[in-house]
């Protein structure tokens, strides 16, 4: 039986096993901690394919340049990180244009297509249980302006079978939302998108997987790899090595980091975002809320609502800054009639970003059995399972029915390092 190896396991890295492993194949699944237990745990569990469009967009070198030094703004950048991201930067400004963004977000529309069917094969075929809500998705601004700049934004979704978004009166989003206040100025609905408790859909999926004989290996840490020529042919785990015939890396933020070990460039970087998650909430809001003029987000959930966003470039750390996480409570304050109270619990996670905020996907030449599966910014959970649909057809067939092209790992002009002794072992 064909032996694959995922290196990673989170959110992406659970959905590729998952269907690896429908299709018959020999899994086992690594993880530097607890599978689900990194940047998937804590995010707002968005399924939302029409929210598909990438990080640098527009205009954003101007409002970036504004932000990057403030703390409580929605983009803020270390200064003492600066020096070693510029050129990460630099890249990744470059694709804040029409056409770059206009592309990328057609890309990840596509990638995104089968997205709420392959949700609800994956409750209705395996039974799994996991908490997810159907009430769609409403932005709010609390500037009339912002409104028709958005919705001209999302009307591409119609091109893709998705609902058409819908402008709401101010009187409608607070009939919609009643936890709302009156500085509210109006909204949009998406009517067709979801949202997941993350953490039941990670430790639903980790027991269908050990239930279906996927080896899981957690507190494991891949430091390197073993290869002949261009194919990989054992993953090293400290001293030990485990060896297959196919080698996924979903690690996240890090794996640039363990793709480097290849000789292997991907420009990846971390993303920091926050949350606060508030327990027995004094407000239960009717269905989850995009803010859109501080760009931050809240998910209702079972006996839980989670505010979250920010995005904080400030290299490959957990470190939790609390004053971020103030200015979630600050801005969710500007929209609300009143303070929301409960038992709250602070999060971090690193959310994996390339400089065209598209993630990557695909075979990583020089090699012919090395893939990743990687770099999806804000969209893991929404896009894991068409990502890991995809990535299945691509180990076990060469192809998929999803053009993978604008991910390609090579589109940075990737290249293999010439460091004659990773020929052998990396």
């Amino acid at each position: 039986m064909t032996k694959t190896i995922i290196i990673g396991g989170g959110i992406i890295g659970l959905a590729s096993a998952y269907f690896l492993r429908k299709k018959g194949l020999d899994i086992v699944l690594i993880d530097k901690g607890e599978p689900g237990a990194e940047c998937s745990s804590g995010n707002m569990g968005w399924v939302c394919p029409s929210l598909s469009d990438p990080v640098p967009a527009p205009g954003l070198v101007k409002t970036s340049l504004k932000w990057m030094l403030k703390r409580d703004s929605p983009l803020y950048i270390k200064p003492s990180v600066i020096p070693a991201l510029s050129p990460w930067l630099l890249r990744f400004w470059k694709y804040c244009s029409e056409d770059a963004y206009q592309n990328g977000f057609r890309a990840g529309l596509e990638l995104s297509r089968n997205t709420l069917r392959l949700f609800d094969e994956l409750q209705q075929e395996n039974g799994l249980e996991f908490e997810m809500h159907r009430k769609g998705l409403l932005f709010v601004f609390l500037k009339k302006s912002y409104i028709e700049e958005k919705l001209d934004t999302y009307r591409i979704v119609e091109e893709f079978g998705l609902p058409a978004p819908a402008a709401k009166t101010k009187k409608e989003v607070i009939e919609m939302e009643p936890a709302l206040s009156d500085s509210v100025a109006g909204g949009i609905y998406l009517p067709a998108e979801r949202h997941v408790r993350p953490e039941s859909l990670t430790s639903n999926l980790t027991e269908w997987l050990v239930a279906n004989g996927v080896e899981l290996r957690s507190q494991a840490e891949v430091t390197g790899f073993i290869c002949e020529g261009e194919k990989i042919t054992a993953a090293k785990i400290g001293e030990k090595t485990i060896e297959g015939d196919h080698f996924l890396v979903t690690t996240g933020a890090l794996a640039g980091q363990l793709l480097n070990k290849a000789g292997i460039q991907v420009p990846m970087t971390a993303g920091k975002g926050y949350s606060l998650t508030i327990s027995s909430p004094s407000i239960q809001f009717q269905q989850p809320l995009y803010l859109g003029d501080s760009m931050v987000t809240i998910s209702p959930f079972n006996h839980s609502v989670r505010i979250g966003g920010t995005m904080e470039l400030s290299g490959l750390n957990s470190d939790l800054d609390h004053r971020r996480i103030d200015s979630l409570r600050s801005s969710a304050s500007q929209y609300l009639r009143s303070p929301i109270h409960g038992k709250e619990k602070a999060w971090c996670g690193m959310r994996p970003m390339t400089p065209d905020g598209l993630p990557v996907l695909g075979i990583v030449p020089p090699f012919a059995n090395l893939f990743i599966a990687s770099g999806h910014a804000m969209s893991g959970i929404s896009m894991a399972l068409s990502t890991g649909s995809a990535m299945s057809d691509l180990i076990t067939s060469g192809k998929s029915t999803i053009d993978l092209s604008p991910f390609a790992p090579d589109r940075f002009t990737t290249q293999r390092s010439s460091n004659k002794e990773r020929k052998v072992t990396v």
